[in-house]
């Protein structure tokens, strides 16, 4: 399991998987015929329910050494992307991109105006870190799902 944000990428140059995902989010976003309309802050929850959502098969290449899946998330002007290897679960990594995107809307309030994501870096690390130990997806049952719940928002409180 790979998370990657396209802002905090590692590759510096435009990847053919980044621009595979962004192709299918701007089709997907066509092909709805929806009109985006701006959330304000407060408004993460809706943002997220009426996201864009799908799954791009990334062939083997550069700079993955196998063929992986990216699982995307189009909430507003943002996008979220998952690559997950082969074998992995991709109903359980697309509720992990969901929650991991919901926490990144509400604690680092990424759809108002002026968002400091970049500054922010170490509590996207420590969120990954909490719902992506080592990259691996994990099965929550409800009381560990609260439980995390609790240790993530009191991280982000502080």
């Amino acid at each position: 399991m790979q998370p990657i944000c396209p802002c905090l990428c590692k590759y510096t140059a435009d990847p053919l998987w980044l621009r595979q995902v962004r192709s299918a989010v701007s089709l997907s976003r066509e092909a709805s015929g929806r009109q985006l309309v701006e959330a304000v802050p407060g408004e993460e929850a809706l943002a997220l329910q009426e996201a864009n959502s799908g799954v791009v098969r990334l062939r083997s290449g550069d700079p993955f050494s196998e063929e992986m899946s990216a699982l995307w998330l189009g909430v507003q002007s943002l996008g979220f992307t998952l690559v997950c290897e082969p074998h992995e679960n991709l109903l359980l990594a697309e509720g992990t991109l969901r929650n991991l995107t919901r926490h990144c809307l509400e604690h680092l309030h990424m759809l108002g105006q002026g968002s400091e994501v970049l500054l922010r870096s170490n509590r996207i690390d420590a969120l990954l870190s909490r719902l992506l130990p080592h990259g691996q997806l994990l099965f929550l049952n409800h009381r560990f799902a609260q439980s995390l719940e609790k240790e993530v928002a009191a991280y982000m409180a502080k």
